[in-house]
């Protein structure tokens, strides 16, 4: 008989995930979904979105993740995007479990497909499904079955026993016939040859324990692929993204559209020449007597010579040219960091921003905000994030500790890997540090930064982030050698935790309903509403137009822990003051330290002495 649930699409994404078990409510059945059925989404950017994973995904060796290795996301027809539709699920598992605590015997009904409701030993006990499975972390679930009694030769009396416990490890497997007891054991995973031979024990985990089953998804920015055709069509892009981001000269009267093989921009760089104006004021200088003819020709070709330079300046070749130049930095680093630089400008570009202005001394808010040494805060009422769902782990979800396994290939769209997406208009803030006042606490606190030789310099302090963090791997932990990096991103990521526990608390919401989205190398850092109903819609925006200094006082107020001093005196970063749920923190909740901010000790660096909200800062 069928049944049929409701659930949201954001419920989907991470609950109800190909290979997952589930509780089947009303009917009180465990079950595993064994696929998801959706529309393909043809108008996101698959390609984005597969850099963005790939980039994800790299935190794993490839012997982690032997189906998702680096050639297989260059070939972008392996996958389909899905918004997802319907759960399909079966019954899991087939393991029975007599509730008479005179019997408890445990019976394999894997190869049946009508269940028995009754004990089939003693005739009296219900049978319910045995909430226990087996787990690896390779990625295998097995069902939890009983053993061979060994002077039986037989598991049908074989009873499980709790002994009145929660424990797992206190239960014990008896046989009813002869009263042999035995532990319970997971043996070996017989799925996988596990690197660590201390490693190949499966273990046994209640079915819904949040070991069994961990979701690995990535958020980014949607960018309107059609309208941005064209730009994504030149090479250079990136660079134009930095540009904008840096706020050059050259693009800043230019949208990103105006940008490819099509736009007038790249038209008029065929063709160089003098405007009409440019023509009618030599010739009113001439007419006046104020040029002869042969100063007439020599003018009109050193304003064509200058406007071919200037034509080739705001030209994309001409801007990479440039921002290597200025900056220092090589164009390869841009080219890596060109989807950070783009997400950075986006909600400038396309979303409904609201600035608060800094430079207002009237506004408590703002001289709180530079106070904290920030430099632009944004709210955006439209921030459209995707959220897209690619694969999954079991007993752990860290990096080379499990494999990253996808989601098994769809037999509905032609046997690709399928990666759920969802798409949400969130309301967000946004916050950007001041470029210079890190650079000023990284010097503070013993570090001298490498900032790039350009021919502009304070293009090339603000370059000198995406340097410093373009080959960082930033979803593990940054080791002590790698000190500045360690700095840079401990500080962002540190305080974008405390920005969205505050901000759960002044909203009144539950933490897993905000999110962070960072942009590292753009010292940046996005706090939006995860969920597409209920309270959360315009939470962020009360919270800016009402509560905005309460909430950065808030923030700034952090430096204490319930657990300090022996928070303090560890790591000053634990899950009663910096941790995130995994739902709204990608990076694992790594790299994190009231230290940065405060002063005080980290687990890797050691003591830092001067933390960036300190007042000799400002």
């Amino acid at each position: 008989m069928s049944r049929t649930m409701y659930r949201g699409k954001q419920q989907v994404l991470f609950n109800y995930l190909p290979n997952r078990t589930f509780d089947f409510e009303r009917v009180g059945a465990i079950a595993r979904v064994v696929g998801v059925r959706g529309d393909p989404r043809t108008d996101l950017n698959a390609l984005v979105l597969l850099h963005r994973i790939a980039d994800e995904a790299r935190a794993w060796q490839e012997e982690f993740r032997p189906a998702l290795r680096d050639d297989v996301f260059r070939q972008p027809d392996r996958f389909v995007l899905l918004d997802p539709r319907c759960v399909q699920s079966e019954l899991f598992p087939k393991v029975l479990w007599c509730q008479n605590s005179e019997c408890g015997c445990v019976f394999d009904f894997r190869y049946r497909d009508s269940l028995p409701h009754q004990c089939p030993s003693c005739h009296q006990g219900r049978l319910v499904q045995l909430r226990f499975v087996k787990i690896h972390r390779c990625g295998a679930l097995q069902p939890l079955l009983p053993p061979r009694c060994q002077q039986c030769r037989t598991s049908n009396h074989m009873s499980l026993d709790t002994r009145n416990s929660e424990r797992i490890s206190n239960f014990r497997w008896v046989c009813r016939q002869c009263n042999t007891a035995l532990s319970l054991f997971g043996g070996y995973c017989n799925e996988c040859q596990w690197p660590d031979r201390t490693l190949r024990g499966m273990d046994i985990e209640v079915h819904r324990a949040g070991r069994t089953f961990y979701a690995h998804t990535t958020v980014l920015l949607n960018n309107p692929h059609r309208r941005l055709d064209g730009f994504f069509s030149i090479t250079e892009w990136p660079a134009i993204a930095a540009a904008k981001f840096l706020c050059m000269p050259e693009v800043a009267n230019q949208t990103l559209t105006n940008y490819g093989p099509n736009a007038p921009e790249s038209q008029s760089t065929l063709s160089p020449g003098l405007s009409g104006a440019d023509l009618d004021e030599l010739m009113r200088h001439q007419a006046c007597g104020e040029l002869t003819p042969d100063e007439f020709v020599r003018e009109m070709q050193n304003l064509r010579e200058q406007r071919q330079q200037e034509q080739h300046a705001s030209s994309p070749i001409g801007i990479v040219q440039s921002l290597s130049q200025r900056t220092g930095v090589p164009w390869p680093i841009w080219q890596h960091a060109g989807q950070e630089m783009l997400e950075a400008i986006m909600p400038m570009e396309t979303g409904r921003p609201t600035e608060l202005d800094l430079g207002n001394p009237s506004e408590p808010s703002a001289q709180i905000a530079q106070q904290m040494g920030l430099s632009r805060m944004v709210l955006v009422s439209d921030y459209p994030i995707i959220t897209a769902t690619y694969g999954f782990s079991r007993a752990e979800y860290r990096p080379n500790q499990c494999r990253l396994n996808p989601f098994p290939a769809h037999p509905d769209h032609g046997g690709k890997f399928p990666i759920f997406v969802d798409q949400v208009q969130a309301d967000a803030l946004l916050l950007s540090l001041n470029p210079y006042r890190v650079i000023a606490w990284l010097e503070q606190n013993g570090c001298q930064p490498a900032i790039p030789v350009g021919t502009d310099q304070n293009l090339a302090r603000r370059a000198y982030f995406i340097q410093l963090l373009s080959d960082t791997p930033l979803r593990e932990t940054i080791p002590a050698d790698c000190r500045e990096a360690r700095m840079v991103f401990g500080l962002l990521h540190t305080l974008s935790h405390l920005s969205v526990r505050q901000a759960a608390l002044l909203c009144g919401l539950d933490r897993t309903s905000l999110s962070e989205y960072l942009l590292p190398r753009a010292l940046t850092f996005a706090l939006y509403c995860n969920h597409r109903f209920g309270a959360t819609i315009g939470a962020l925006t009360a919270l800016f137009e009402q509560s905005l200094a309460e909430w950065l006082n808030a923030v700034k107020e952090t430096r204490r822990c319930v657990y300090d001093p022996v928070c303090r005196d560890r790591s000053s970063n634990c899950h009663a003051c910096t941790h995130l749920a995994e739902t709204s923190c990608r990076f694992f909740n790594l790299n994190l330290s009231r230290a940065f901010l405060f002063g005080g000790r980290d687990a890797e660096l050691g003591d830092i002495s001067v933390g960036y909200l300190d007042p000799s800062l400002r």
